[in-house]
């Protein structure tokens, strides 16, 4: 959970004490944060250690490990001995673990809340119900790692290495990164194509669509206002498809695209059926018209006359792109998934 500044700022100085100190160092010795009962005794006195939401955890709130190895030797039954990193519902809110070694670990419901967690090592690590809201991770590897039900909104996310991870749909990274509410653009298109790769990895295209409209919604807000490029990329990437990812939009777009060629050919009145001027024409007609205009199909019974043929030819351009736009949106999505 969470804590005010002056919260942790009073759970950081308790290890600066004599017997903060001391403890950290037996800390460092014996693991002893992996038998609660054992470590309840060690830091019995210890300022804080008595609070009540910490009842059943494990309390290295604010200590400062950095560059510690978290891995001890585990013994298999066929004496295959290997080195893991296995915590266990530890609070490490506030704290300074810059650099450690969480490699191979077994890491489930821990609290990494507003720590320093950079440049630290998760590689193959199995990470469950964790909460990394508002932490440092710039530089973290989580190369081959597989993420479960984690929180890291609003963590700072910058030059991390998602090669190979893992994650599934609970995991959550807020409505915006870090990068993007400080409108540092350019990084937080980069973050969020590193999550869009994750999720792909773990055939989880839907979200891997998410993070990629928010990619490129990030490169759009990366130019400047006064970019043409900017404007056509809101209109024709964004309105029209989401960036290749909504169908939907695309479909919207064709309507209205025939519905208003339809009212043009209705008001400026130039539809004819079989070479004869049509008199008295509905609307229903003209829509009729547009419609076949629009997917070029072309049937040869009505046609136009006047400027409004090239509003016509024009139409016909347009459901050529929109058509094979459709297409291709859909097609990608049902092979891919």
């Amino acid at each position: 959970m969470q804590y005010p500044k002056e919260k942790l700022d009073s759970l950081q100085k308790r290890w600066t004490t004599a017997k903060g100190k001391r403890l950290v160092a037996a800390i460092k010795r014996t693991h002893c944060y992996l038998n609660p009962t054992l470590f309840r005794e060690k830091v019995k006195g210890l300022q804080g250690i008595n609070d009540p939401e910490l009842e059943y955890g494990v309390d290295l709130r604010g200590i400062s490990l950095s560059g510690f190895d978290f891995r001890i030797p585990v013994q298999e039954d066929d004496g295959f001995s290997e080195e893991l990193a296995i915590l266990s519902n530890i609070h490490f809110e506030g704290a300074t673990l810059r650099h450690c070694n969480f490699q191979e670990g077994k890491i489930h419901d821990c609290n990494f809340e507003d720590a320093q967690l950079s440049h630290s090592d998760f590689k193959n690590a199995h990470i469950t119900n964790c909460s990394f809201e508002s932490t440092n991770m710039t530089g973290i590897s989580f190369t081959d790692s597989n993420i479960t039900n984690c929180n890291f909104s609003n963590a700072d996310l910058g030059d991390i290495s998602t090669s190979g991870a893992i994650i599934d749909e609970k995991s959550s990274f807020g409505k915006e990164l870090k990068s993007e509410i400080e409108k540092d653009y350019h990084a937080a298109a980069i973050e969020y194509k590193q999550i869009k790769e994750m999720y792909k990895s773990s055939s989880l295209h839907g979200q891997a669509d998410k993070f990629h409209y928010r990619e490129m919604v990030a490169k759009r807000k990366s130019l400047s206002v006064f970019n043409p490029t900017r404007w056509f990329s809101y209109i024709f990437g964004d309105l029209l498809c989401k960036y290749g990812t909504s169908f939907v939009n695309v479909f919207i777009a064709s309507v209205l695209v025939v519905i208003a060629c339809a009212i043009v050919f209705h008001i400026f009145d130039g539809l004819m059926f079989y070479n004869a001027k049509m008199v008295n024409y509905t609307f229903i007609d003209s829509l009729y018209f547009s419609t076949t205009t629009f997917t070029t199909l072309g049937y040869g019974d009505y046609h136009v006359i006047g400027a409004v043929r090239f509003i016509a030819a024009a139409e016909s351009f347009i459901g050529i792109a929109l058509t094979s736009l459709f297409t291709v949106i859909v097609a990608r999505s049902l092979i891919r998934d």
